[in-house]
């Protein structure tokens, strides 16, 4: 059975983790995702050491990630044979993808309006860190400085007497590269239905306002950021301390309609009806210190217990509740093996055996695509290029001229 995207030939000239990740999505759906680096690789190889995964062409996890499922082509775009290679494959490609600065890209005579008339068909997919305009559209973008810092989150999802947090690497990257996913797929409708290809675009910046829309549109009608652990606006949607050290959250985002149904369940049902505690009336939940008192009932409760035997409390009366897991412990989450969100993979050279998150959308008709591991810089370009009419002999020839890899 074929893969929605079969048929489908996209080239990525991408880096680091957006347009690479989106690359991923549609190479697991079935696209021919050829990736091409320059001949020393692009820079999300090396960067395993700063979060302590090894960086070799066999186990490189954190590269391998974004780009599973990918061929692998090494080209010097400075080289005008290089150059002549890619142009050759962006002619029949149905997308090309890339997050090089538009600046360099237009050095290059690989703009847009240049590619277009080379491929009038072209879905021509640009991403940025802050857009296509105003004084800012150049500057370089990072997910820590274009996505968390610029939304608003990195400064006000923090404990208010803490420090700033700072998540790990990549993880806006991910979450956007679902938008920019969406966009090409979009694109790739519209060609359908007009015949014509199309430039889209998107960025860090504008995706980390969306994404945090509801923080930005409260904070404009007064709700407080960073709310404090004391004062949450509805202690049902809160995070609690449990007696074995442990934490929770519980999600409840109607607390007047289930406030008597928590309160039973927690073995709290003197509160049930209690007027200071409803948020209905002037003189309830906001008023005085009614807030703060009842979340210290709240927390003097949830210490009581332990956190799973809370969870089987919340689990029996169907109250959304969760554990607040550790990193480490996401890998032996048994609903996420039963789900296929992890796939295990398997280093023999160093004996490490590694859990890896899996794209997270699946298909009644279609499989599961398989996941075959990236590898060394260019791997793939001498299979590649004959593909493209190529010869063994052009190929070498350019091999040694440093054209390709």
């Amino acid at each position: 059975m074929k893969l929605p995207l079969e048929g489908f030939t996209v080239i990525e000239l991408g880096t680091h983790v957006v347009v690479p990740n989106a690359g991923r999505f549609l190479a697991d759906w079935g696209a021919d995702v050829i990736k091409v680096e320059a001949p020393a690789g692009e820079e999300w190889r090396k960067v395993g050491p700063s979060y302590c995964t090894p960086m070799t062409d066999e186990e490189n996890p954190l590269f391998q990630e974004q780009n599973a499922n990918k061929r692998l082509i090494a080209l010097n775009l400075k080289s005008g044979e290089g150059k002549a290679v890619f142009l050759r494959m962006v002619a029949k490609a149905d997308v090309f993808m890339s997050n090089v600065r538009m600046r360099s890209l237009t050095k290059m005579g690989l703009d847009y309006e240049t590619l277009r008339q080379l491929n009038p068909t072209l879905i021509y997919a640009h991403f940025t860190g802050y857009g296509t305009e105003g004084a800012e559209a150049s500057k370089p973008g990072f997910d820590m400085s274009s996505f968390w810092a610029r939304c608003g989150a990195m400064r006000d999802w923090s404990d208010p007497e803490g420090f700033p947090f700072k998540p790990p690497g990549g993880f806006g990257d991910a979450a956007t590269s679902a938008a920019f996913t969406t966009g090409i797929l979009a694109a790739i409708i519209g060609r359908q239905n007009s015949g014509k290809g199309t430039f889209v675009t998107s960025s860090l910046h504008a995706c980390g306002l969306w994404y945090n829309q509801t923080g930005i549109l409260s904070a404009q009608y007064g709700n407080q950021y960073p709310p404090s652990p004391k004062e949450a606006r509805n202690p049902f949607t809160h995070i609690y301390q449990c007696g074995d050290g442990e934490y929770l959250i519980t999600t409840v985002p109607n607390y007047d309609a289930n406030f008597n149904r928590v309160m039973e369940a927690m073995g709290l049902e003197q509160y049930c009806d209690d007027p200071r505690y409803c948020r209905r009336t002037p003189q309830g939940l906001f008023a005085g210190d009614n807030l703060r008192d009842f979340i210290s009932i709240l927390n003097v409760r949830f210490m009581e217990k332990s956190r799973d035997e809370w969870m089987e409390i919340f689990a029996r009366a169907d109250i959304a509740c969760e554990r607040l897991l550790h990193q480490r412990d996401v890998v032996d989450d048994r609903q996420a093996w039963d789900n296929g969100c992890l796939r295990r993979v398997d280093y023999p050279a160093s004996g490490m055996s590694a859990a890896f998150p899996t794209v997270p959308v699946r298909f009644s008709e279609y499989p599961v695509s398989g996941m075959r591991m990236s590898g060394a810089v260019g791997r793939d370009t001498g299979e590649v290029l004959e593909e493209y009419g190529y010869s063994k002999a052009e190929i070498h020839s350019m091999q040694r001229d440093g054209a390709v890899l």
